[in-house]
């Protein structure tokens, strides 16, 4: 369990800490930081928490925590955007809300960027660039990208990290990790949720996406996967003038696939485009296990003769084969109207909180099932049926794993895409054939062959070693050496509050005793005197009242007076 006790032992990083809690104080969020009691983990005055967003009450809480995200800066509005992405962890209004999250932000200055190109290559700009315009075509709250030309003579997008970004979203990094340790063990949703699991993950794709030499590496691999396909085209990779901070690629000059009367104007075939956006995203799924797992339209341009090129290859997401082919189960159960498919399908991609009523969750994917039985399969909205697939898992105390969620979301993204260029796009249909293949493949003779050859030797190497870990254990219960060890969870808080209160105690009994010992020097007129007091006496009393005092004021600022 994380300790935000630790963050008091650096300046900095308790500044901070200080920073977000009354940005989430001011905007009407200081009860949930009460309820954490970040004021006795990280010694935050109490009143700080307890103040009232007047200024905002008339806002409902989805633009309160909009607002709050956005002021608390890049990290903080990163989160906002992934939570826009979780239907099974927010309500709907609060994703609409944060959708609105916008990453761009004032570029930084010319000077700025320069020195960090130059020092990232270790020589003067102009010994690799013919030109690099001072303007940047896209800033964002990690980094902006620059246009230029190399002496090669190509055109290239220059993607520079911003200075000092990764420090401060380290210490934003470190304050949500440990702000979501309290939130598991004060509130129990949050334990279902697994927030602690969620900052992590969320820590470590943060931490990728500030290392531009994953996403360069992202984009090889994506290539490699669509080597010889002519409908996609991924950008080229300067590796050699590119570095973690510094990201040198080919420029695209495009047109962003949501510019429909552009690309009606100049000829482009809309729905071949929508036809074959699917097509990547399903073959980048079911093929190859590695998608883009944030295809947003500002990351989709149509190049001519109807190439896709997809942009922006920090976040993507990987799927094994076993998920691939519980992922093809579930959809061949919404293609055939198959509840039993459904709910056996989703044995491989989520995890149990609790113990699960298989049956009320099969009756309520009937329920589900049922409401699309009397509808055409072109006007089912394939990402809507995920979304309330979702909805149920949340229900029944199940949860996707995260990188499947991304997964949900992307194909939810691509099929709206679709359906605005072209509002007759089939999502079902066009998936079909590649669940088939994943299927097919399953139940493969030569596959199962070669999947039972492994776990075979597995129990053959077992079954040899059996006889010999229980004479060891019998022989441990023999001589009295078998130990079982056993961990007390959720006491820190307690041992915390008997310490402070036992300190407390013995702080009072200290401050009776200088009275008491005080008064008795006084009555007894104990040399030295100074009008006819004991000095030492009077002494006393002050050390006592001065302790008394401060013991007062560590209980007012607690709150628990």
């Amino acid at each position: 369990m994380p300790n935000v006790i630790s963050l008091a032992t650096a300046p900095r990083r308790l500044m901070r800490l200080r920073q977000v809690a009354k940005v989430l104080a001011k905007y009407g969020f200081g009860e949930l930081l009460d309820r954490l009691r970040l004021w006795e983990h990280a010694n935050i005055e109490r009143r700080i928490l307890r103040r009232r967003g007047r200024e905002f009450a008339h806002l409902s809480r989805p633009e309160r925590l909009r607002l709050a995200l956005e002021e608390m800066g890049p990290t903080f509005v990163k989160l906002g955007q992934v939570l826009s992405t979780r239907p099974d962890l927010i309500p709907q209004e609060y994703i609409v809300e944060l959708e609105k999250l916008q990453s761009n932000v004032a570029s930084i200055p010319f000077d700025t960027a320069r020195q960090t190109v130059e020092s990232e290559l270790g020589r003067p700009i102009t010994e690799v660039f013919a030109s690099f315009e001072d303007e940047p075509v896209a800033a964002a709250s990690l980094a902006q990208v620059h246009r230029a030309t190399l002496k090669s003579g190509d055109v290239v997008a220059v993607k520079i990290q911003r200075p000092s970004a990764a420090d401060v979203i380290e210490i934003d990094l470190e304050i949500m990790h440990n702000i979501a340790g309290l939130m598991e063990r004060y509130i129990d949703e949050a334990r279902l949720m697994n927030a602690v699991g969620m900052a992590r993950e969320f820590s470590s794709n943060l931490r990728k996406e500030l290392d531009f030499g994953v996403e360069a590496n992202n984009m090889r691999r994506f290539a490699h996967n669509f080597a010889g396909d002519n409908t996609i085209h991924i950008p080229e990779v300067y590796k050699e003038v590119s570095t973690k901070r510094l990201l040198v690629m080919e420029y695209i000059d495009g047109i962003n696939v949501s510019n429909y009367s552009r690309l009606s104007s100049e000829g482009y075939d809309l729905r071949l485009i929508a036809r074959r956006g699917v097509d990547i995203a399903l073959k980048s799924t079911f093929e190859h296990g590695f998608f883009h797992a944030d295809p947003h339209p500002g990351n989709i341009f149509v190049l001519p003769d109807n190439v896709i090129c997809l942009l922006d290859y920090g976040m993507m997401g990987v799927i094994s084969t076993r998920q691939r082919e519980s992922m093809a189960r579930l959809a061949a159960g919404v293609i055939n109207r198959d509840e039993k498919g459904m709910t056996r399908s989703l044995e491989g991609l989520v995890e149990a909180q609790a113990a699960v009523n298989v049956e009320k969750l099969e009756a309520d994917m009937s329920d589900l099932a049922q409401q699309y039985d009397y509808l055409p399969l072109g006007d089912i909205r394939f990402g809507t049926v995920l979304n309330e697939v979702l909805r149920l898992l949340v229900h029944h105390r199940l949860r996707l794993q995260t990188h499947l969620i991304w997964l949900f979301k992307a194909v939810t993204t691509i099929e709206d895409v679709a359906r605005n260029m072209d509002s007759n796009f089939d999502m079902i249909e066009c998936a079909r054939p590649y669940v088939q293949r994943v299927l097919r493949r399953r139940v493969n003779p030569i596959r199962q062959i070669r999947e039972l050859y492994l776990p075979t030797l597995d129990l053959i190497d077992f079954a040899k070693e059996f006889p010999y870990a229980v004479r060891d254990i019998v022989r441990q219960l023999r001589e009295g050496r078998l130990r079982i060890e056993y961990e007390h969870i959720g006491l820190e808080t307690v041992g915390r509050t008997l310490q402070r209160a036992a300190n407390r105690l013995a702080l009072a009994i200290v401050i009776a005793a200088l009275v008491v010992g005080s008064s008795l020097l006084v009555n007894a007129r104990v040399p030295p005197l100074a009008a006819d007091i004991s000095i030492i006496g009077i002494a006393g009393y002050v050390i006592a009242w001065g302790l008394g005092l401060w013991l007062v004021i560590s209980m007012l600022r607690s709150g628990n007076t």
